[in-house]
């Protein structure tokens, strides 16, 4: 099967792959599966926070994401929590009829394990502007 539409990651390389294939496909449905009950997700620089029902709430009426992206991945493991840090592109259509707008932010994920494998505890993401 492949990791990115499984819902129950072995590892958090594939929990990451299938978080965001999720995420750029903006299914909400497939987000909830990976995300723990109790996950926390803040929004930086305003400094909001959510929790997993606010933050797909809030992620249906922004607008489609057509794609993500990831890179500069850097994985730390601290016990059973494994801490994902990484940049993230998401290409988002605010209106439907325009070119998407890209998005970039600085983004922290913190997985747990669980019974049905690993869940999204906790997320930072933080807006940064393009370099250049």
């Amino acid at each position: 099967m492949d990791p990115s539409t499984t819902m129950e990651p072995a590892d958090v390389a594939a929990a990451e792959a299938a978080w965001v294939a999720a995420w750029g496909s903006s299914d909400h449905d497939r987000m909830r599966l990976l995300m723990h009950p109790d996950c926390l997700v803040v929004h930086g620089p305003v400094g909001s926070q959510s929790d997993l029902e606010q933050f797909l709430a809030y992620n249906s009426h922004v607008g489609v994401i057509s794609e993500a992206r990831v890179h500069d991945v850097t994985t730390r493991r601290h016990g059973d929590v494994i801490v994902v840090s990484c940049l993230q592109e998401s290409r988002i259509a605010f209106v439907p009829e325009l070119t998407p707008f890209v998005i970039q932010a600085a983004v922290t994920r913190v997985w747990v394990p669980g019974p049905h494998g690993w869940r999204l505890v906790h997320m930072h993401m933080a807006r940064r502007q393009p370099p250049g």
